[in-house]
């Protein structure tokens, strides 16, 4: 699919990027978009930096209030099912994830860019040459964290089966179903547990992010100037999507955009293909994709993006724009990301650079 050549450019593509971590408007983070600047500059494409400014609080105290909160739910619940009755529960509960749902919109749509709390700049990179129908997007920021991406997830699906079990739990005792009581307190421990992860990720600044997302930025970056690629294309790199996908929400609201958005975030060297969306499911990107991938004689799986995991997609798709992400990798991917293991010596290139093969050729037949 990528011959040796193709691949010892995205190798030497990916060393360059990950000489150093790229948090979200540092100046390594500038110093490595420069570098994609270059590249694409070299290729044909109208370069210009759009900054924007938006809040580090939400990206990074979120995730753990969220767990924290449906830990707490999940525990107020059952002790108030016990205590207070299966009714009264249900509607305590039901309070609570309804204010859960509305601030998680408020979230999206105005704390990122508006919340004045923890302030900060930072840069996308734009690029287009000629007029482009399709976009392909990638995050070059990195971080780090206290809790693997792993263990966070597997937290996070946790609780949404525990939620759905309390639900459960209380439906049967509402119809007349008794001796359910004795279930509530694993189902507290459970829940407390399942929490953990999520109330003890806090982020830092140690992992120079070589999967997440430096691969994926190698692999727009060659996609790009591949002579496979559409003449008509654009490139959006974009800097805190680590942080609430910080640039993709600026760069998204800033403007009414039409076209297809194909985001590259993770790309490993083994492990599935898989084309992931949120929303309404993108019908011309997904039947491209899996004739393209057909062609190339590879398998793609198509699905919603794994609970826990955000991507730049989400704000395109958001904003009722045509977005999926193009991702590979294992449950070892996912144990490296956020660490110090996640560096390019764990990367031959090879994955990035099949995945320009896979990029190019959708944008193409998409353009």
């Amino acid at each position: 699919m990528a011959d040796e050549e193709l691949v010892r450019r995205a190798k030497v593509l990916l060393d360059r990027l990950c000489e150093k971590p790229r948090f979200a408007g540092s100046a390594d983070e500038a110093a490595a978009r420069e570098i994609c600047k270059r590249e694409l500059r070299d290729a044909g494409f109208d370069c210009r930096d759009v900054p924007f400014e938006y809040s580090e609080w939400p990206g990074r105290w979120g995730p753990p209030l969220s767990a924290a909160i449906q830990a707490v739910t999940i525990v107020l619940v059952a002790r108030m099912a016990v205590v207070s009755g299966a009714l009264t529960a249900l509607a305590t509960g039901g309070v609570i994830i309804a204010g859960l749902f509305f601030i998680d919109a408020q979230a999206k749509r105005r704390w990122i860019t508006d919340f004045p709390t923890q302030r900060a700049r930072s840069m996308n990179l734009e690029a287009q040459r000629g007029n482009p129908r399709v976009w392909l997007v990638a995050h070059l920021d990195s971080k780090s964290q206290s809790v693997p991406m792993l263990i966070r997830i597997a937290g996070s699906v946790a609780l949404g089966i525990l939620m759905a079990l309390a639900l459960a739990l209380l439906l049967l005792a509402l119809v007349g179903i008794s001796s359910l009581n004795a279930f509530w307190p694993p189902l507290q421990i459970a829940a407390v547990v399942a929490g953990l992860p999520g109330i003890a990720c806090f982020v830092g600044n140690v992992s120079v992010g070589a999967v997440d997302n430096a691969s994926g930025v190698a692999a727009v970056i060659l996609a790009s100037r591949s002579a496979n690629a559409p003449r008509d294309l654009g490139v959006l790199i974009t800097s805190g999507e680590e942080l609430g996908l910080a640039g993709a929400r600026a760069w998204s609201g800033s403007t009414l955009r039409d076209g297809r958005f194909l985001n590259c975030d993770t790309v490993d060297d083994a492990g599935d293909w898989r084309c992931m969306y949120t929303g309404p499911k993108p019908r011309p990107i997904i039947d491209s994709a899996q004739r393209t991938a057909d062609r190339l004689g590879i398998r793609i799986r198509v699905g919603r993006l794994i609970p826990g995991i955000l991507a730049d997609s989400i704000a395109f798709a958001d904003r009722d724009m045509t977005a999926v992400t193009i991702s590979r990798g294992t449950l070892s991917t996912l144990a490296r990301i956020h660490t110090r293991r996640d560096n390019s010596s764990a990367l031959t290139g090879k994955g990035a650079a099949e995945a320009s093969v896979l990029l190019s050729a959708l944008a193409k037949e998409l353009a």
